[in-house]
């Protein structure tokens, strides 16, 4: 072996070795689950409000679905100059999990809300006047008709 190679092998090994980082996985489940947390009852409140809104709905959606369009270097990028020099409650944005949290909210806010808006929009309208005659409030209505209903467009996002 040659001097070059005999300095690589060490370093080749240390960075290419097949032990498991264990701080990178929680970090990935716990942003995982952070974002879950946070995501569904938001997308799910998102969706409910988009499907009674008729003028600029449109508008909305294709604001909402914005993160899908553009390329995941310029949304970074503009997240990245959006939050630096930041900070909430003193805890600062840029790398920090806050600011990772926050992209990934952003970034997986379409894929929430749209699975949701159409669960919602597959409910017939004379199911909720039935349960509105039948004397249920809004809140019952929403939580006792259509969150059932729309359990399986919930459970995909």
């Amino acid at each position: 072996m040659t001097g070059v190679q005999t300095c690589a092998l060490p370093i080749y090994r240390q960075y290419n070795s097949r032990v498991i980082d264990i701080d990178a996985l929680l970090l990935s489940l716990k942003l995982a689950l952070w974002t879950l947390v946070l995501i569904l009852p938001f997308g799910v409140w998102v969706a409910h409000s988009l499907q009674r809104i008729h003028k600029g709905r449109s508008w909305i959606e294709a604001a909402l679905a914005l993160p899908l369009v553009l390329p995941p270097t310029v949304l970074g990028y503009y997240l990245l100059i959006g939050l630096s020099g930041k900070s909430i409650f003193g805890i600062p944005l840029v790398f920090s999990f806050t600011g990772i949290l926050i992209a990934s909210l952003i970034v997986n806010l379409p894929f929430a809300i749209q699975p949701i808006q159409r669960a919602f929009e597959s409910i017939h309208p004379e199911i909720r006047e039935a349960a509105q005659v039948s004397g249920l409030s809004q809140w019952q209505i929403f939580r006792l008709i259509e969150l059932p209903l729309a359990w399986r467009g919930i459970t995909s996002a």
